[in-house]
């Protein structure tokens, strides 16, 4: 269980750090600031998303599940919000991270159902 947390721990945060280079607009304040940001995300993502994934349902059904794509960008949204040194620095920013995001975690889980 503490492996597991450890390990999406580090996954959020180097994506994190991914995203920052390739999305000129988003900025982190150091290491500590971007671990932080993964951690956040991590715990949005255990707690936060589920309860929005519920909530959601209706619209998840009626948009063929488009609606799960504005869930991520608020998950995300939410990170830059709650971390100051994680800065999105806008819209446009945020739906980018929230594509990156959610290629690597697709790679990972798909990497992963194989194993």
């Amino acid at each position: 269980m503490i492996g597991r947390v450890l390990f999406w721990w580090a996954f959020n945060t180097v994506v994190l750090g991914v995203a920052v280079l390739l999305v000129g607009s988003v900025t982190v304040s150091g290491v500590a600031g971007l671990a932080l940001a993964g951690l956040v995300l991590g715990l949005l993502n255990a707690f936060v998303k589920p309860i929005l994934n519920i909530l959601g349902a209706p619209f998840h059904v009626i948009t063929l599940g488009l609606s799960l794509f504005v869930v991520n960008v608020v998950i995300i949204a939410l990170t830059g919000f709650l971390v100051d040194a994680f800065d999105l620095g806008g819209f446009v920013s945020t739906l980018k991270v929230t594509v990156i995001v959610w290629a690597a975690s697709l790679v990972l889980h798909l990497v992963l159902r194989k194993s």
